[in-house]
This record gives C-alpha cells, sequence and structure tokens, in this order.
C-alpha cells in the first residue's frame, strides 16, 4: 500500500490533539506527537484501533453502570498507556490513531 500525504488546516491539528489528550493525559509536545503517528504504518495503526475496540467490550462488561462516568475515563488512559508500551509510542499517539484525521494509509501535515 502506497503510503500518500495530505495537507489539513492548523486548526484540525489542535482540535484533534486536544480532544485525544483528554484520554492520554500524556506531556509529550503535539509536534512528537504527530512525528510518532506518521511514523506507524497502516498496519500498526489499524491493530491499536483494533484493541482500543477490544478493551471497550471488555469495559463495558466489567464496569457496574453506577460507575461507568468515573471509571471509564480512567480506564480509557491507562490502556492508552498500556497499548502505546506495546507499540514503543506516547500514550497520545496511540489515541489518536482511535479517530485519526487521516486514512490509515495516510501521513498528515499541518499548514
Amino acid at each position: 500500500m502506497k503510503t500518500k500525504t495530505i495537507i489539513k488546516t492548523k486548526n484540525e491539528f489542535i482540535k484533534w490533539i486536544g480532544i485525544a489528550n483528554l484520554f492520554a493525559k500524556s506531556m509529550i509536545s503535539p509536534n512528537d506527537a504527530l512525528k510518532q503517528f506518521n511514523n506507524l504504518d497502516s498496519t500498526q495503526r489499524i491493530k491499536i484501533k483494533q484493541l482500543f475496540e477490544e478493551y471497550d467490550k471488555i469495559r463495558r462488561v466489567k464496569i457496574p453502570k453506577g460507575e461507568v462516568d468515573v471509571a471509564w475515563e480512567l480506564s480509557v488512559m491507562v490502556d492508552a498507556h498500556i497499548i502505546a508500551t506495546d507499540f514503543n509510542i506516547d500514550p497520545l499517539t496511540a489515541v489518536m490513531c482511535v479517530a485519526p484525521v487521516c486514512k490509515a494509509n495516510e501521513r498528515v501535515v499541518f499548514k
């Protein structure tokens, strides 16, 4: 699969990173997270997204109904750190793979 590069606006970048970091709680610079994201190949990005989906299914079963709001955000953050460790990336980069602004085979540049 050939890797393409797409250009997005700086506002899209800020929004994407901001939302992803709400869950990851990372201290990495946004530009470093973007570099890590662009260095992942399409199969890695797809696998990361699938892992989040698997953990989400488990979360829906294991977290009691009354504790969903409190435990859900913490659980997602922990999952992001576990997945990031498996791929040797920052948790922010892992969360960026859940709802990317590009296709799996595309690199993204912001101007």
